[in-house]
């Protein structure tokens, strides 16, 4: 990654699209250079120096049983995809390069993405039935996708974006749901290196439900750009980190209310433990003729360790009149009164913080209402809190 137009002069070959629109990109990619706490979009996240650290051995991977979904499962390794399931209702195709990319707008990670993006999944969902589809992302080697998205009006879908990649991926996903269309979109990182952006719009009474599981035992940075677009348009964003061992782990989101009459409630979770950082950006945008909009946010973390660190900055832009706005920050430790209660009740010390982590962490996934994969998600949590987060904790 470090070396992009090395690794551009190796691969161009095999690249789909045309190949002067990727130089392109990636010389106003390199111009820019890998963003750092210079700019303010990414303070926390200083990308040139993370990617220079070596790679950390990745924790052992949750095996998260999604059968009970029915869904249809696509898998992209070394950027190519395997065919999915047919399902009707959906139209699954490989997603082409596009040329639309404003070179003078994008950030470098954005315009990385385009220069060597490999392929991705163009996902056309109609308003049948309720859909459920898996992506899972794998392989050891470096990967760019760009991931199309398109639910029509009425159209419903749970999407999984399930994450083992060990290498390094920079990932953009273009999200548009027209209208009364409803999305829950749930996205696991585990492993590896990863850049994610996203670009969502919602149409008129449609409805989004995004969670992140972020437990990568190296570096994530998952951004989105929220879109509401039309009146009556509703986002539910919630996400949790489980921080271990040197883990750098970031959440940044804008919410843009564009139109009158729309709602966003926004929440993070995070349980940071021995040195892993944790980081929460949200800015909610209200727009001079948005009139009653209704938008919260709220971060909040325990601390398993003096060494770890959490950094949050939740920001409002209000040009309307007509709102109702909030937005506040909690950073603490372990209740040991709680702590207490449950070890005098017979709960062994890694018993206790096992159940109030897994209680604080699983309030991430309380806007989830589909039965079956909230038990799917509740047993990925317990899972990652025993076998990395837990360990970290008590010996800490």
């Amino acid at each position: 990654m470090l070396k992009a137009t090395d690794h551009f002069e190796q691969v161009k070959q095999s690249l789909a699209g045309d190949g002067a629109v990727r130089a392109q990109a990636l010389a106003a990619a390199e111009a820019r250079g890998l963003p750092t706490r210079r700019l303010e979009h990414w303070h926390y996240t200083d990308l040139a120096r993370l990617l220079k650290k070596p790679a950390t051995a990745n924790a052992p991977l949750i095996d998260s049983d999604f059968s009970a979904l029915s869904a249809a499962c696509v898998a992209f390794e070394a950027g190519t995809m395997v065919l999915p399931d047919a399902r009707a209702g959906l139209t699954f195709a490989a997603a082409v390069p596009d040329d639309n990319t404003d070179m003078d707008a994008a950030d470098a990670m954005t315009l990385y993405n385009r220069a060597l993006v490999q392929g991705g999944l163009a996902l056309s969902v109609d308003a049948h039935a309720p859909h459920h589809v898996v992506v899972e992302t794998r392989g050891h080697e470096t990967q760019h996708l760009r991931h199309h998205i398109k639910l029509a009006a009425g159209a419903q879908l749970t999407l999984i974006d399930d994450h083992r990649a060990t290498g390094y991926s920079n990932i953009f996903w273009d999200i548009e749901l027209a209208e009364n269309a409803a999305l829950t979109f749930v996205q696991l990182q585990q492993a590896g290196q990863q850049v994610s952006e996203s670009d969502v719009r919602l149409g008129e009474n449609a409805k989004l439900t995004r969670v992140h599981l972020l437990s990568a035992p190296d570096m994530a940075r998952h951004a989105g750009a929220i879109r509401m677009q039309g009146t009556g348009a509703h986002a539910e964003l919630h996400s949790a980190i489980l921080g271990a061992g040197a883990s750098h782990s970031d959440i940044t989101y804008v919410i843009d209310h564009q139109v009158a009459d729309t709602s966003s409630n926004t929440s993070s979770y995070q349980a940071l433990s021995d040195e892993a950082r944790g980081v929460f950006q949200g800015k909610i945008i209200i727009q001079r003729d948005a009139q009653n909009v209704s938008a919260e946010m709220q971060a909040r973390a325990i601390m398993l360790s003096e060494r770890a660190e959490m950094d949050a900055k939740p920001e409002l832009e209000i040009y309307a009149d007509d709102v109702a706005c909030a937005h506040g920050t909690a950073i603490g430790e372990i209740d040991a009164d709680a702590l207490f209660f449950l070890r005098s009740r017979g709960l062994d010390e890694a018993a206790a913080r096992q159940f109030l982590i897994a209680g604080f962490i699983k309030q991430a996934v309380d806007g989830v209402d589909d039965e079956r994969l909230l038990d799917v998600l509740h047993r990925h949590i317990d899972g990652k809190i025993s076998s990395s987060l837990l360990s970290e904790s008590v010996t800490s």
